[in-house]
């Protein structure tokens, strides 16, 4: 299979006047090349076709219901193509299961172009950052097992745990957020813009419960908890960061 171009991106959406404003932004302010349809008839030929490294699908198509075809190309593509899930039916289908079909990202309609714009280069930042490193990620040690970041498995002896791509995510940006200190607070709006690319104040009820379910997922997978929670005062945001206990393999090395 050829290399994917990831200058190139695929848009499934049904509503002209949102695929034509995506393509506007990605086109002249993210450089990409567009191609957009509203059938999901046409989402494979087209990813071959362009060859291209995004998909972003809307799951309400034309011809259907657009969740289907994401383990087929997850599939057929492995981890080469990015695949970008939005739709206006949370409820209808949660994102935890999309995200374990092989979607790299959901956003929930209404949704900001230029907030997913910049999830977009975020990802493609983290995959470049991760061809440098030769797959040599971040992996952490806590309760006798260790946890590979990037891969999101969890291996403790013989015990070898699958971590969904939305709790993965998660424990990527708390373990980004680290200083000479140990691992520090990471604010809740900015959680929400880093996993789903939504402004947290305009819907704070949703995004906020949300988040809960991923950290409550995220202690059921492992059967333990990894994440500490502060508020300070009155009316003030919680902010999330890993454990004290969970430590950077790289520090053990010589």
């Amino acid at each position: 299979m050829p290399n994917r171009d990831y200058d190139r991106v695929v848009i499934a959406e049904d509503e002209l006047d949102r695929a034509q404003e995506m393509m506007r932004i990605l086109e002249t302010i993210g450089g990409y090349q567009v191609w957009t349809t509203k059938w999901k008839a046409e989402v494979v030929s087209l990813l071959a076709e362009t060859n291209a490294g995004w998909l972003i699908l809307d799951l309400n198509l034309e011809d259907g219901n657009s969740a289907e075809i994401v383990p087929v190309l997850r599939k057929a593509y492995g981890s080469k193509v990015f695949i970008l899930i939005l739709s206006g039916y949370f409820e209808d289908y949660p994102e935890y299961d999309l995200l374990a079909g092989g979607a790299d990202l959901y956003l929930r309609k209404p949704y900001r172009p230029k907030a997913l714009l910049q999830q977009m280069e975020s990802m493609r930042a983290r995959m470049e950052g991760r061809e440098m490193r030769q797959d040599e990620g971040i992996k952490l040690k806590f309760s006798d097992g260790i946890l590979d970041v990037d891969r999101g498995i969890y291996k403790k002896g013989t015990q070898e745990i699958a971590i969904p791509a939305g709790q993965s995510k998660l424990i990527k940006l708390l373990a980004s957020a680290r200083d000479d200190d140990g691992w520090v607070y990471v604010g809740r709006p900015d959680v929400i813009m880093y996993m789903w690319g939504e402004d947290f104040e305009i819907d704070p009820v949703t995004t906020t419960e949300r988040l809960r379910k991923v950290r409550a997922r995220l202690r059921a997978t492992l059967g333990q908890k990894i994440i500490d929670i502060k508020s300070e005062g009155t009316g003030r945001l919680p902010s999330y960061k890993l454990s004290a206990d969970i430590v950077l393999v790289e520090e053990e090395k010589e």
